[in-house]
């Protein structure tokens, strides 16, 4: 403002405020770009979860009692001097293609019992932990020490802890050592590994224990004992199928005789019976069926004929052309005289014309003749169809016979089905016994062959040093687990953050233009720190950040470019006074009159931003006529901006802030500011604290909403520009303040914050 500018009176008019309309939230993408940025955001969390979990892992493995892993291996074959296959008859234990079921023994509770008696597991107390002393468990130590038994005695007195059921009766000596044995059985049974061995038919048997000498003694012993147990096993085996093949044999011998007799009871009454054999019917009804088909055939050409001549009579077809009348001596006569006649009348025609008298008698023996001709055409038809007649009644004659001989030629063919099938079931009977009878004699010779199908390829050795597997395991599966856990915790954090850290981040939840970003100055980002450095290096990158900043609202609207400046925020402390003082700055540093006015009438900013708390009049004194509008601008000496704030030493009115801005005086004055100003620029409260900011927009050409970088809630966000939009406020967009670059950076991988910070040493710092 120039000293000589005096500003007109400002008069009372409306102000309405343009409608903007909202827009669109564009849909979210999953982006892998953006999930591995957020993985080398959290690289540090990631490492160090992964090396703690790895140092535990560590830790805990070297606590693990050294374990020693001893195998043998045993080979599955058939036995070449087996006379008879006993699987053939019980079902076969061992196959070349699979070996489970031979794992599954090995595995078994008998097999594992034998072991532990052939070696005296039981009376181990590595593996019989009753005859080890009694310890008390780490459980019990602390109930111990938390609770003594005059306390759980008072607890259980008052009904506070349930008493302990009483003891059952003593287990007897047997059930005492049935239980030990059972207890040795399942400590066997963890330490045993049964591997088979790909593409051959070998089972490793091993065994893993804290002694060498004990893992080499057990895996051999499961491999003897089982070889042993084999042995047993096929002579029982032998011994059963042998009882049962001498039951079976007597059984198949009665059914055999049955059989027999039954076939041949049956070949008596088919010979009484039967006249003739079914060859011969069957050769009878053959020649009878060539004798039909010829049969049908002269039906059919008999139907044929019968059919030509009829319809050559009906149409008047010239009997000449057809076979079967030209053929009949009679017709060939009337033809004949046909013939002559008209030759006469022809011959008659010639000499006395037409109409003479003769032609008359000429005429009548003509078409008395014709009827002649027409009566014997008819009887040849009748003949004809006589001849179809006959040819009919022998068709349906000989299909007669041809189905007596098909019935008789059914009852022929299932009579000797039943023989035949009593054939078949003699025949099968006979076969079945027959092999039964050999099976049963080899049977009685395989006692004496028996021998296993399994032997010992490799025995167990003492290993010579422990294995290291469950330790490298426990310490992968820690690595591992701490890599996913530090990886869960980087995206667990990042989700439950709340605030904006990047510029699309603001775009996609609020659908709002971010117009820029101001970087803060500082660690306690103070607002002297940040216009000092302003002020002091005015192509350091703050400087470039607000001057991107008003660019971007004065072009928000290229055809009326916004003269009202509001700026407002969703809570205090969010840097909009001090970022709607630098771009009155900036626009002063430009060549353009801009006007800063403070409008927070309860906790104004301005004056001691600017350190003008002296005693002179402000905002207040403006606006109620105590003071006079150029007296009541303030200008800073140093940067010579102008600008209207509300000072302490005004006296406060009775009426509400709200009621001030909203009166017709306020409105005037910021009418004579438009006028006298290039650039209008309202400091305003914050949106959801009062209501100050909603009443002010009416008169803003373009509304800028801050946001604090990395602070302030997204929900509080929404709120304040659902507010907003509520009154249709020019919401130009919003700004991002106070943003720590260095670390606005790691949180995108492209846009306006990772390209600052990896081109800042463009800006002069």
């Amino acid at each position: 403002m120039t000293e000589n500018k005096r500003f007109p009176e400002f008069s009372v008019q409306p102000v309405i405020a343009a409608p903007r309309a909202g827009e669109d939230d564009e849909p979210s993408e999953i982006d892998l770009r953006e999930l591995l940025a957020k993985l080398w955001r959290g690289k540090w969390i990631i490492a160090i979860t992964t090396l703690i979990a790895a140092s535990i892992g560590y830790l805990s493995s070297t606590q693990i009692d050294p374990a020693y892993r001893a195998s043998a291996k045993v080979m599955f074959d058939l036995d070449e001097s087996t006379i008879v296959d006993v699987g053939q008859i019980v079902g076969s234990g061992v196959t070349t293609e699979a070996l489970q079921n031979q794992i599954e023994v090995l595995r078994s509770n008998t097999l594992v019992e034998k072991v532990v008696v052939n070696l005296g597991l039981e009376r181990n107390p590595a593996f019989n932990p009753g005859l080890r002393p009694y310890e008390p468990s780490l459980r019990e130590q602390l109930t111990d020490v938390l609770m003594p038994d005059g306390l759980r005695t008072r607890l259980e007195n008052l009904g506070v802890l349930t008493p302990p059921p009483p003891p059952g009766p003593e287990p007897t000596a047997e059930e005492q050592a049935a239980k030990e044995r059972r207890v040795v059985v399942d400590r066997v049974l963890g330490n045993l590994e049964l591997v088979p061995v790909p593409n051959s038919q070998v089972i490793e048997i091993a065994y893993v224990s804290g002694n060498p000498n004990t893992s080499s003694r057990i895996a051999n012993a499961f491999a003897e004992t089982y070889i042993v147990d084999q042995l047993d096993a096929k002579l029982e085996a032998t011994r059963a199928a042998t009882d049962w093949l001498s039951g079976r044999v007597e059984e198949l011998r009665d059914r055999l005789q049955t059989a027999e007799e039954a076939v041949e009871s049956a070949r008596a009454l088919q010979s009484e019976e039967a006249g003739q054999s079914l060859e011969i019917t069957q050769q009878q009804l053959q020649a009878l069926n060539a004798t039909l088909s010829v049969a049908r055939n002269a039906s059919r050409t008999a139907e044929a004929t019968y059919e030509r001549l009829r319809g050559a009579v009906n149409e008047g077809t010239n009997f000449g052309s057809v076979p079967e009348f030209r053929a009949s001596g009679l017709l060939a006569e009337y033809r004949a005289r046909e013939t002559q006649l008209l030759d006469d009348r022809a011959g008659i025609v010639r000499r006395v014309g037409e109409g003479h008298s003769s032609l008359e008698r000429v005429d009548f023996n003509l078409e008395l003749l014709r009827e002649n001709m027409e009566e014997e055409a008819l009887r040849i038809v009748e003949a004809a169809r006589a001849e179809w007649a006959s040819r009919q009644d022998d068709v349906a004659q000989i299909e007669r016979d041809v189905r007596a001989l098909e019935n008789l030629a059914l009852e022929q063919a299932r009579d000797r089905v039943t023989v035949r099938q009593l054939e078949r079931e003699a025949e099968a009977s006979r076969i079945l016994y027959q092999n039964f009878l050999a099976r049963l004699n080899e049977t009685s010779e395989q006692e004496r062959l028996t021998s296993a199908d399994a032997r010992i390829l490799t025995p167990a050795q003492p290993p010579l040093s422990p294995e290291l597997q469950q330790q490298e395991r426990l310490l992968l599966f820690s690595t591992i687990l701490g890599l996913l856990a530090g990886i869960g915790l980087v995206f667990l954090l990042d989700k439950l953050n709340n605030t904006f850290r990047v510029a699309q981040q603001v775009e996609q939840i609020t659908g709002e233009t971010v117009l820029g970003m101001i970087p803060g100055i500082g660690r306690r980002l103070r607002r002297t720190t940040v216009l000092k450095r302003f002020k002091d290096k005015p192509k350091s990158s703050l400087a470039e950040a607000v001057r991107s900043l008003r660019t971007s609202i004065l072009f928000s609207n290229v055809d009326t470019p916004p003269k009202v400046i509001l700026f407002t925020s969703s809570v205090p402390r969010e840097g909009k006074s001090t970022t709607a003082t630098l771009v009155a700055l900036t626009s002063r540093q430009m060549g353009k009159s801009a006007i800063i006015v403070d409008c927070d009438l309860r906790l104004p900013a301005l004056a001691d931003l600017l350190k003008a708390n002296d005693g002179g009049p402000g905002l207040l004194s403006a606006i109620d006529g105590t003071a006079s509008l150029e007296d009541a601008i303030h200008r800073d000496p140093e940067t010579g901006l102008d600008v209207l704030m509300t000072k302490p030493t005004e006296p406060r009115s009775s009426v509400s802030a709200a009621d001030i801005l909203s009166s017709n005086r306020f409105n005037a004055l910021i009418e004579c500011l438009k006028a006298s100003y290039d650039l209008v620029i309202l400091d305003t409260p914050p949106t959801l604290v009062v209501a100050d900011a909603r009443i002010l927009a009416s008169h803003a050409d373009a509304v800028v909403y801050t946001i604090r970088w990395d602070h302030t809630p997204r929900g509080a966000v929404l709120e304040g520009l659902r507010e907003l939009k509520k009154i249709n406020a020019p919401l130009a967009g919003v700004v991002l303040t106070m943003v720590n670059e260095s670390k606005a950076a790691r949180y995108a991988y492209d846009g306006y914050s990772f390209y600052r910070s990896r081109y800042k040493d463009y800006y002069v710092s």
